[in-house]
């Protein structure tokens, strides 16, 4: 009886050491150490692709600005600002449409995921 009660409480605690390292530890091993990276600014993140979609939705907030616009026009502005002398790099950033929308929507004292204060 106390061998049978042993297996049980063995295939018990490796079952429970099974389940925490499934629902604990795995997550844990696959956290990212920066959630930026994600970010389409991100300048580990920039592929042509990403850039042309930049550049296809300034066209799109210059002929039909949105509040959506504000933002990502906002968010291309900070950018740019960030990586001062990489326009060759970086092309939408020479865009002179941006700084133009941003003046027209009276966006230029307004920060970008500023917080609280």
């Amino acid at each position: 009886m106390n061998r049978k009660g042993g297996v049980v409480t063995g295939v018990i605690l490796a079952i429970s050491s099974v389940f925490f390292f499934i629902f604990i530890g795995f997550p844990l091993f696959n956290l990212q150490p920066n959630d930026q990276d994600n970010s389409p600014f991100s300048t580990s993140t920039q592929s042509p692709d990403t850039i042309s979609t930049i550049a296809n939705d300034i066209d799109s907030c210059v002929s039909n600005p949105t509040s959506d616009c504000d933002q990502e026009m906002l968010q291309v502005s900070k950018f740019c600002d960030q990586n001062k002398g990489q326009e060759q790099t970086y092309p939408f950033c020479s865009d002179t449409r941006v700084q133009m929308y941003i003046e027209q929507r009276n966006m230029a004292q307004i920060k970008v995921n500023g917080g609280g204060s």
